[in-house]
């Protein structure tokens, strides 16, 4: 006669809740501050833009919340501005962050 195979379970897998912990990396400020995208040297999206401070054809200071972004370059266009998202154009050489 065969004998029968006694098939042991595996224990629960447990999962790695990283996103939904209150000790986890994600700061409550990466939520609720500024998105910035920059495109190569050439283009620059600022989601979360109070105003433009400065504005020159080589330098540009936008107000945020909690700050200013500072651009310095060459060939400055403001191509889109509209409620608090801003697209910049032109030959970007530094960005800047200041609280």
């Amino acid at each position: 006669m065969a004998k029968k195979l006694k098939i042991e379970k595996s224990k629960k897998k447990t999962r790695w809740n990283l996103l939904g912990r209150e000790d986890s990396f994600i700061d409550k400020d990466m939520i609720t501050g500024p998105h910035i995208q920059i495109f190569s040297n050439s283009k620059i999206s600022v989601e979360g833009c109070c105003g433009v401070f400065e504005y020159t054809d080589t330098y540009l200071k936008l107000k945020l919340q909690k700050g200013f972004l500072i651009l310095s370059g060459s060939g400055f266009d403001i191509v889109f501005f509209e409620g608090r998202l801003i697209t910049v154009k032109g030959n970007i050489s530094s960005v800047e962050f200041c609280v």
